[in-house]
């Protein structure tokens, strides 16, 4: 019998990446978990849509969206849990990051604002099919608690933001990076590991019998803090370091083998 009874993925780069390919052998795998009486379901930083458009699989629990400042019942979309950041920490982090060459989102449910009429941050609304904002100097924005603050730049300026925030406000607020020209500010309490936990308490299920699947840095405190953690081939080394595992073949097929053997 599979020892765990909720399993978390998160989506791209664990199970999405650029060939855009879905493996029969994966889907299999989860119906076989779902028919054990296990909970499957994603934990991504994409925004609500998004999220449920990008998931190869259908979860059959709440799921995780905006790095775990939102939960969402997979179906309706209808809001479980949210965890809004301060909106007083706007204007602290705009002016921190003023002299790097960065584009600034602001994100709510259903919406980005932004201070500029950039054609990338459009298209980013677009792509994940929320409504863009134009709002100059923020003055709208500041008024209301958003979900989380994304910055997006050149991998080098990103790092060294991500150190500087970290380094003023680790006691206040939540930072990551999800890609390496990604960096998101959250509440200190929006990440996905408190997000599983919640799910856990939600499901009546003990957080030791978790098994998560990750890539990149905001996957870290998942891995780490949860049941076991287990990371896919291409994830960064900070991630490996932290994890219970190491999967030896690339993408969803190495997922599905590893699940194989658990359930055998």
């Amino acid at each position: 019998m599979f020892p765990y009874k909720l399993v978390v993925f998160d989506i791209d780069g664990t199970i999405k990446d650029d060939s855009q390919s879905v493996s029969r052998n994966f889907m299999n795998i989860i119906d076989t978990l779902k028919s054990q009486n296990c909970f499957v379901t994603i934990a991504t930083g994409r925004m609500s849509l998004s999220a449920k458009n990008n998931s190869i699989f259908i979860p059959n629990a709440p799921i995780i969206t905006y790095q775990g400042a939102q939960i969402l019942d997979y179906e309706t979309l209808d809001n479980l849990n949210t965890i809004n950041l301060d909106k007083q920490f706007i204007p602290i982090i705009i002016n921190k990051i003023n002299s790097y060459n960065v584009k600034t989102m602001i994100q709510y449910e259903g919406s980005i604002s932004c201070e500029s009429n950039d054609e990338w941050l459009k298209d980013y609304a677009f792509r994940n099919e929320v409504e863009f904002i134009y709002d100059e100097k923020y003055q709208k924005s500041k008024l209301v608690n958003p979900l989380r603050i994304v910055l997006v730049g050149n991998p080098s300026d990103i790092q060294n933001i991500e150190y500087i925030l970290k380094e003023e406000f680790s006691n206040e607020v939540y930072v990551t990076r999800s890609l390496p020209h990604f960096c998101e500010i959250l509440n200190l309490e929006a990440d996905k590991s408190n997000s599983i936990n919640w799910i856990c308490n939600y499901l009546g299920i003990n957080s030791s019998k978790v098994l998560t699947f990750g890539d990149s840095y905001n996957d870290i405190k998942m891995l780490k803090n949860l049941g076991y953690g287990v990371a896919v081939e291409n994830a960064v080394p900070e991630l490996k370091a932290v994890s219970k595992h190491v999967l030896e073949k690339k993408g969803v097929e190495g997922i599905y083998q590893y699940l194989k053997k658990l359930v055998n």
